[in-house]
């Protein structure tokens, strides 16, 4: 059977061929102890018949491109067991095949704490999703725990698009924000992450764990100033390029990335999509300016946008877009495709209460961003529990990895700025 592929397919399966990034989505799952590995296989298994599109094929024929089932039956292809940190590590950066699928898979690091990575393609799931994805995957492994015979009795396949964020929109809202909203579309931008220049590059990617007592304050911060912690994560990002590109009082462009199921009245996990939006923040950071001050901006710009319907803007021009009759939107689109070259995603909180292997604790759980190819750059922020961890992935060498550390390292000490910025103000102390 044939299913008509989604806006955000299309346009994500540009991405690869563009040379922006992989379209795929990670997540490493680290254990106190060990999962069982033939329970984990079978989980995986009956995840792809739980979640029909992830056994599907994708077939590309532009504007009219369509998923197609299969019988796909292999799980040897979805399900692989290793001893080898190296072989887990090369795997954690390889990729899925659209167009044979599946459109995830697995790997299990068997060592005195199993690890455990799960690649998804961007082109079915966006990070969201992919959280999605791990919450039922652990609870399918959990039941076989406790029932090997155990079979799901539902179904996640339902409508993959995204007229229910567009429609529930007043026609007239929509024109108004199309023709006076200011654009939110990845542009491009005159600043760009230093890269290395070595022509040997290969994927990698990379991590940094926030210190507990800084994630904790910075919480406990953002609760009593009735601000977001991605404020404070994307004013660090902002403060740190401006300092690394040598761009001090100078406007630095950064797009985030925004999860779109916000305006959805029914957030429960009905379909494995692409809801993700774009927004530009726009900020120069003086280099007399403090933390609290550049926060103050950061957050003002995103209050404003979030008054005018934050990330609603793209999706009301790829909706309108791909309506118009006798018009290619997907080769016009594949044509004026801009990417950004440096953005950020804040993934969120992985739930700890929802991420449950049955008898075996999940220390940590982490997630990443497609990996870029140069010269695009984009860093993750995902959070565990008290764990908070920076993230990037990119096809690059050894200089390469050295400028993502100093910026980890900036970053880090921006956000220890904000706690020495905080004690100084009067009137506010933990």
């Amino acid at each position: 059977m044939k299913y008509s592929a989604e806006i955000f397919d299309k346009f994500q399966f540009l991405y690869k061929e563009t040379g922006y990034c992989d379209r795929q989505v990670r997540c490493v799952v680290s254990f106190n102890g060990n999962a069982d590995p033939e329970t984990l296989k079978k989980a995986a298994e009956l995840l792809l018949s739980t979640v029909p599109i992830l056994s599907r094929k994708y077939v590309n024929l532009g504007n009219k491109s369509y998923w197609e089932d299969t019988n796909f039956q292999n799980v040897e292809n979805v399900f692989t067991v290793t001893y080898s940190k190296t072989a887990f590590d090369s795997f954690s950066c390889s990729m899925t095949d659209a167009e044979n699928g599946p459109q995830i898979k697995f790997c299990l690091l068997c060592a005195e704490n199993n690890m455990l990575v799960v690649v998804i393609n961007h082109m079915v799931s966006d990070a969201a999703g992919l959280k999605q994805c791990m919450y039922l995957y652990a609870e399918i492994y959990s039941n076989l725990i406790r029932d090997p015979d155990y079979l799901p009795n539902f179904v996640i396949d339902g409508d993959r698009g995204f007229k229910n964020i567009v429609c529930p929109v007043s026609f007239p809202h929509r024109l108004i924000s199309l023709l006076f909203v200011s654009k939110d579309s990845n542009q491009k931008s005159l600043c760009g992450f230093p890269m290395g220049n070595s022509g040997k590059v290969e994927p990698f990617v990379m991590q940094h764990e926030i210190s507990p007592k800084v994630f904790w304050d910075m919480k406990e911060y953002c609760h009593v100033r009735g601000i977001t912690v991605n404020d404070v994560v994307l004013t660090a990002y902002l403060r740190a390029l401006s300092k690394m590109l040598g761009m001090q009082g100078q406007e630095i462009a950064v797009p985030i990335m925004i999860d779109m199921r916000r305006y959805l009245k029914d957030k429960n996990f009905n379909a494995l999509t692409n809801l993700s939006s774009t927004s530009i923040v726009k900020r120069c950071i003086p280099e007399s300016e403090d933390f609290e001050s550049s926060l103050a901006g950061v957050n003002a710009i995103m209050n404003a946008k979030k008054e005018n319907g934050l990330g609603l803007n793209t999706f009301f021009k790829l909706y309108a877009g791909f309506r118009i009759p006798f018009i290619d939107a997907y080769k016009i689109m594949r044509k004026a495709l801009k990417n950004p070259p440096i953005s950020m995603t804040n993934i969120g909180v992985i739930d700890s209460a929802k991420l449950v292997f049955e008898n075996t604790e999940v220390r940590n759980a982490v997630m990443f961003a497609s990996i870029k190819y140069r010269p695009y750059f984009q860093i993750s922020v995902s959070s565990f529990n008290d764990r908070m961890t920076l993230g990037t992935g990119l096809y690059g060498d050894e200089e390469d990895r050295a400028n993502i550390i100093k910026l980890f390292e900036l970053m880090d000490g921006e956000l220890q700025a904000m706690e020495a910025c905080r004690a100084a103000k009067a009137g506010y102390h933990i």
